[in-house]
């Protein structure tokens, strides 16, 4: 069924007319049904751990993300703008895209839709999220972090009040109008909750607290002023799994490593006894180049007595690529190891996860070079290498994978797709397309990069047919029923000596009923490869083996092959070179019955060849119909090869052809017999160039006139046409523009019906890339290292199952285990020294108790911070300046402004720095002034004068709002007294509870202490 299909489709007279004109516009829907690949313009990497998902943002707007079970989906913004930041709010499915318009872009990975767009006012300079809350920091060109909220219920983002302006935590020089923008913004380790990092782009640090909204440390500011040259800060990273220290990378190829208070040390820290000089300085050869240190990467070694940082640099005159070990206690002697890499590298990513979960867990260090060409490194690999040369071992270099597609080792050079009916697709079941995924090459697989060959027991499921030849002479067939397109079998081209002749194969010509394949090459050679057909199966000859199921029949021609033609039934084929020879070649034998040299305006040879029956006069004439590359036409007889008329048609400049097909009008198409004189059933004649379309009558032609019936010019360049039928066998012309546009054009009025655009797709003429269309619309388009599949008609059966394997993450499935080299940071409060002293004593015995303990500081420190960062710690930049004057206006102390507690302790429930006492009895004064002329209306009414009434009630006033008695309330000012006292001594009782604890917690520590060392000495005795 599915043979005869693609014979009616390929025998198929184009006819135009017959109670219809062509195409319609609801006939057409061009859409992108599936992306595979990296795109080519590639720039930002991501990775959620959690998930297992990396994330590809392009410069256009595009984000490609790869998921677990060899998914893959792209995600398109409205507008084609460079993403500046991408990072993953781990687990929970949502990406967040940060465009060069500053515009925070909320991305659903289950539904792939774009949720909710955030624009920000300033330049974003630093973006970091907070992934035990989701709260996201955002530095700015003005030095000022901002904090927004990430909301999974309605996935968008909201502003919060809290935010630390560049004034408070620059430090004393940190003066409006002297602004230092962001350069990097990132939680402490152990102290996400209470700690965030700031890093300016001047090389000063500022350590923030986030509850009492100050700086705890500040560092850097000499290592400015000991430099005789300025040089910005371009990355930086912590190098330890405790927020102890941290790489910062320059623009002049320095790196320092930094001591930065943890948080264990932060009761004795004050901000005059900040570190101002850096631990160490990193002398790897970046600062000799100045090569600018674009990106660092710390991961804990497995030991975890060490760690590995990652050092990408480049610049326009030189990049360099460095792993080395840093260890903690001591960096006497640097161990690293330099990547050979072939380019300049531009972002990179710890991946694990991503491969076949049949095979061993690998973790692969993932490298977008700067061409958008994707390598892996096994990690394992180089934490070896790096190991073996700290105990100076001789040991080679780590390997990498290049993330090339699954098509063979060498690339497409031509291409041919055979579809058949939606109905025949639709009869697949769903299990069949699910399976497949799993019988496809893992994408970002180090090993098993190539697919071996379809199963005999499926290749009768296969409904459409991608034919490919190669550089390296081979061909190879494909099962296109669905995206992942699976490999049948190949064959290998060899010369006489049973070599592969490794010629770049460029001409296909596949006839399904005869099983009849023509192939020609660079080199001249024509193959006329015969599938035997010896069982019933019409998808036997599917199930070759060389020398078994077919035959090969060749011939050597002058010049490379660039067009081929076969009809079916046919004893011969003809075959067009690059020198303009046009050879009729007979199938049977493979010999030349005749050949004729045609002459071309342009360096060029033949780019179409149609054998055609022209009716006149009451008889028929078989034709050879030859258009060559700078689109003349000529007409030979089919028999003999001579002219049938000596002067060709041809365009008044010469232009590249790409198309060349006849067609036939009948006299009630009134689209084109209104304007013009036209006999019945009239033959058209198409030429599709890169700069123009036109249709030419037949008759005409043939006899030398050129008589143009219709003419477009579209506006670009064109790199590909093709002819498409629908269902109901309307006809179309599809255009593929270098730009990626393609464009669906009704005939023969060429009128545009619908278009769409390929973002990030260029044709390239000197790159590998191929074109493929059937007949019915559906292309594939492989450029470099991605492929397209494109749809054009209103059909949805030949890729209705492409869920299966664009379905990245769906929500209210339970995520994959982390990976297991990813630096986890603790979601939990840490309760101290002391505390996982006592936790490690009392062993297993009191872990459930802790784990409760635990879980409830967690909710506790989620609220407590919720509450922080949903009051205004500062007043916003415009009230600040607006409100600069009125704070010295009116300050007046109070006796009750005096507070007993220690402001020195720390609280112990939740503290809310937000909250003020003058503005919270503000507040309730103002509540108090609107109902009180109500509530003393009536009182006050028969007792007082009308004169007297204001002035008593404004002192009342007064005393009210001072906490003092009024007039009439002669018993308030003892009680008021007494109140004041039992405060004051619930104060001080708190106070001796609190030291009480103290003294309770240092006898405890000490008795503890004690029997360490005595257990200690146990065992060095009984050693």
């Amino acid at each position: 069924m599915f043979v005869r299909k693609l014979v009616e489709k390929a025998s198929r007279k184009h006819r135009i007319g017959g109670g219809n004109c062509g195409l319609r516009a609801e006939d057409v829907s061009p859409r992108l049904a599936f992306h595979y690949g990296v795109p080519a313009d590639a720039a930002l990497l991501a990775y959620d751990p959690v998930l297992h998902v990396l994330a590809v943002a392009t410069r256009n707007g595009q984000v490609k993300l790869f998921g677990r079970d060899n998914t893959q989906a792209l995600l398109q913004s409205p507008s084609p703008i460079p993403s500046k930041f991408l990072r993953f709010a781990e687990g929970q499915g949502v990406l967040l895209n940060v465009n060069a318009k500053n515009q925070i872009e909320i991305w659903d990975i289950d539904t792939k839709k774009l949720c909710y767009v955030h624009p920000f006012e300033k330049e974003i300079t630093a973006l970091s999220v907070l992934q035990s809350s989701f709260y996201i920091y955002v530095g700015d060109s003005f030095g000022s972090v901002s904090l927004l909220k990430l909301d999974l219920g309605q996935t968008r983002l909201v502003d919060m009040p809290y935010w630390i302006p560049f004034s408070e935590s620059y430090g004393s020089e940190g003066n409006v109008g002297n602004e230092v923008e962001v350069a990097f913004v990132s939680p402490q380790p152990l102290a996400e909750n209470n700690r965030v990092l700031i890093i300016f782009r001047d090389g000063i640090m500022s350590l923030w607290d986030i509850k009492t909204s100050k700086v705890v440390s500040l560092s850097g500011r000499s290592i400015q002023q000991s430099q005789h040259e300025a040089k910005t800060v371009t990355s930086a990273c912590w190098t330890c799994a405790k927020g102890s220290k941290i790489a910062i990378g320059f623009d002049s190829g320095d790196i320092f490593l930094w001591s930065i208070p943890d948080i264990l040390n932060a009761q004795n820290l004050s901000l005059t006894g900040s570190q101002n000089l850096p631990l160490q300085r990193l002398n790897l050869g970046y600062k000799l180049d100045r090569v600018p240190i674009v990106s660092l990467r710390w991961v804990n070694n497995s030991d975890g007595k060490a760690g590995r940082l990652y050092i990408n640099g480049f610049s326009d005159h030189g990049y360099l690529f460095q792993v080395l070990i840093l260890n903690e206690e001591s960096e006497s002697r640097i161990v690293k190891m330099v990547l050979p890499l072939t380019e300049a590298c531009q972002g990179m990513e710890l991946v694990a996860g991503l491969s076949d979960p049949n095979k061993h867990k690998q973790s692969a260090l993932v490298l977008l070079l700067k061409s958008g060409q994707i390598f892996l490194y096994d990690d394992s690999e180089i934490e070896r290498y790096l190991l073996h040369a700290q105990s100076r071992s001789a040991q080679t270099l780590p390997n990498h994978s290049p993330v090339k597609l699954p098509y063979g080792d060498s690339s497409i050079s031509v291409a041919k797709f055979y579809t058949s009916s939606p109905t025949a697709v639709a009869s697949l079941d769903e299990d069949y397309f699910s399976s497949l995924a799993t019988k496809y090459p893992w994408f970002l697989s180090m090993k098993d990069k190539y697919q071996n060959s379809i199963s005999s027991a499926d290749i009768h499921k296969t409904r459409n047919l991608y034919i490919t030849g190669h550089l390296d002479g081979t061909i190879s067939f494909w099962d296109a029923s669905c995206p992942l397109l699976l490999q049948i079998f190949s064959i290998k081209q060899q010369n006489e000596d049973n070599i592969s002749s490794g010629t770049p194969i460029t001409s296909l010509q596949f006839d399904m009923s005869s099983s009849i394949l023509i192939c020609g090459d660079r080199s001249g050679t024509v193959r006329v490869i015969t599938f035997k057909d010896s069982s019933d199966n019409i998808f036997s000859f599917l199930h070759v083996k060389q020398g078994e199921s077919y035959n090969v029949r060749s011939i050597k021609l002058k010049g490379a092959v660039t067009s081929t033609s076969l009809i079916s039934n046919s004893k011969c084929f003809a075959v067009g070179t690059e020198k303009g020879i046009v050879s009729v070649i007979s199938i049977k034998d493979a010999s030349i019955l005749y050949q004729k040299q045609l002459e071309c305006r342009l360096s060029g040879g033949i780019a179409s060849l149609q054998f055609e029956i022209y009716s006149h006069n009451g008889y028929d004439k078989d034709l050879l119909i030859v258009g060559m590359e700078d689109s003349t036409i000529f007409f030979l007889e089919e028999e003999t090869g001579n002219f049938l008329n000596a002067n060709p048609v041809q365009t008044n400049k010469p232009s590249r052809a790409l198309l060349m097909k006849t067609l036939e009008l009948s006299p009630d198409d009134a689209s084109v017999s209104a304007n013009h004189d036209t006999v019945s059933k009239e033959s058209l004649l198409l030429l599709c160039t890169e700069n123009a379309i036109r249709l030419f009558s037949l008759s005409h032609a043939i006899q030398g006139m050129k008589k143009i019936i219709n003419k477009k010019k579209p506006n670009g360049s064109c790199c590909f046409a093709s002819l498409i039928h629908s269902v109901s066998s309307e006809i179309g012309l599809i255009l593929v523009y270098s730009n990626g546009k393609i464009e669906i054009r009704s005939l023969p009025d060429l009128s545009l019906l619908k278009d769409a655009s390929l973002r990030g797709f260029t044709r390239n003429l000197n790159a590998p890339s191929s074109i493929a269309c059937s007949s019915d619309g559906e292309i594939i388009l492989v450029n470099g290292e991605e492929t397209y599949f494109f749809s054009t008609l209103c059909q949805n059966g030949i890729y209705r199952h492409v869920d299966s394997i664009n379905t990245i993450y769906r929500r209210g499935n339970s995520p994959r285990e982390e990976s297991s080299y990813v630096v986890k940071s603790p979601k939990e409060k840490k309760k101290g020294i002391f505390g996982m002293i006592m936790k490690d004593a009392k062993g297993n015995k009191g872990k459930q108790s802790d784990a409760n303990r635990d879980e409830q500081c967690i909710v506790i420190t989620s609220e407590e911070l919720s509450s922080i960062f949903s009051c205004a710690n500062f007043a916003p930049l415009t009230e600040r300046s607006n409100s600069s004057i009125k704070r010295d206006e009116n300050i007046e102390l109070d006796i009750d402004d005096i507070d007993v507690d220690d402001n020195m302790q720390k609280q112990k429930g939740p503290h809310f720095p937000g909250l003020n006492k003058q503005k919270i009895s503000k507040g309730f004064q103002s509540l108090r002034e609107k109902l009180k002329p109500r509530t003393e209306e009536k009182p006050n009414s028969g007792n007082k004068k009308p004169e007297d009434d204001t002035s008593i009630s404004q002192v009342d006033q007064i005393k009210m709002k001072y906490g003092y008695a009024t007039n009439d309330d002669s018993t308030s000012v003892p009680k008021m007294i007494g109140n004041k006292l039992q405060e004051n001594m619930k104060k001080l009782e708190g106070i001796n509870i609190r030291a009480g604890d103290m003294v309770n917690g240092a006898q405890s520590f000490s008795a503890m202490a004690k029997e360490l060392l005595r257990t200690t000495k146990n065992e060095k005795g009984i050693s």
